[in-house]
């Protein structure tokens, strides 16, 4: 009797999870609808793996500029430059500069595309309401070959990203969380790395 209340308790959890809700994507939409109007932003990101079986538990901090879909990132000695066709990263401690066509395959989930991810190939359900006005949604793939099972979004009250979790199969979780988001106005060129400004570079390209 017991093992029959658990599945039937585990497939009502899935079946919460596993489903197009209309209240959540009516916070998805007015989430997208925000970031689609701003022209750029920057902001910076606190990535946290942990993995417990693993014994992982790591944290660094970066540095992002999103202009549509392109975008640049700053950590450490790197910088990582994503003009929409190109990829430049840029090596300060080994002084030289990797280019590489973009392959947006390669980089599924980033803050270029996050806000748009559950358009296509996604299920999603809102699964709770926080006191703080932060709406917890979780993000589903339908495909199976995903190397991550979900995706759970914090929308805060103002539409906007506080932070996000991508769970893998590996059980490595990774959680990103938004801090110092600013609107900002910038020229397309900033996102394509400028040799000019690194004479001593050493180029090596791929293309």
């Amino acid at each position: 009797m017991k093992s029959l209340v658990l599945i039937t308790l585990l497939a009502i959890s899935t079946s919460i999870v596993a489903q197009y809700d209309p209240e959540a994507l009516a916070v998805l939409d007015a989430m997208s609808s925000k970031y689609k109007k701003i022209e750029a932003f920057k902001a910076t990101v606190n990535q946290q793996l942990t993995n417990k079986a693993a014994g992982l538990d790591e944290s660094f901090s970066m540095g992002i500029t999103v202009k549509g879909d392109k975008f640049m990132l700053e950590a450490s000695d790197q910088k990582i430059f994503n003009n929409g066709t190109d990829v430049y990263t840029y090596s300060e401690e080994l002084g030289e500069v990797t280019i590489s066509t973009y392959d947006p395959s390669e980089q599924e989930i980033n803050l270029s595309n996050v806000y748009d991810l559950y358009k296509e190939g996604f299920k999603y359900a809102l699964i709770s309401k926080m006191a703080n006005g932060v709406r917890v949604i979780e993000l589903d793939p339908e495909s199976r070959d995903k190397s991550y099972f979900k995706i759970r979004m914090n929308i805060n009250s103002q539409d906007e990203i506080e932070s996000f979790i991508v769970f893998e199969r590996t059980n490595n979780i990774y959680t990103y969380s938004i801090e110092g988001f600013e609107e900002i106005s910038i020229d397309d060129s900033f996102f394509t790395f400028d040799t000019s400004k690194y004479p001593n570079v050493e180029v090596i390209d791929f293309r």
